[in-house]
């Protein structure tokens, strides 16, 4: 099973440094994310033409010992607002094979500051 979630807002700042490092600090608070032993790899990376943030976070869930991967990237937009895109699961070889694919293809098709009519 695969989480794959886009969001758009201000909480943690108007960039994607700001906004991903708010990220982290909130990943890292086990008792409000329930993640565990979070471990982050930050890449700079370009997204929609734009400066962004790709993350990789290794962690497990707070009651259990499965290793799980986060995938993320985060690029600010108009007034203020960063978006971040996530794919999550296991951390198997099947599972991350499909989940590099996935978050690629994600990103491909992330819009940033267009409404649809």
């Amino acid at each position: 099973m695969y989480d794959l979630t886009v969001k758009r807002d201000r909480t943690y700042g108007s960039t994607a440094r700001a906004a991903s490092a708010g990220q982290l600090d909130w990943y890292r608070d086990t008792s409000e994310s329930s993640m565990a032993d979070v471990e982050v790899t930050t890449h700079k990376t370009r997204q929609n033409g734009r400066d962004a943030l790709w993350l990789e976070i290794d962690y497990h869930w707070e009651k259990q010992s499965e290793p799980r991967k986060r995938l993320e990237v985060f690029v600010a937009g108009k007034a203020g607002h960063v978006y971040q895109l996530l794919v999550d699961t296991e951390a198997t070889s099947q599972r991350l094979a499909e989940q590099t694919r996935l978050f690629a293809t994600a990103r491909k098709n992330l819009l940033i500051d267009v409404t649809t009519g």
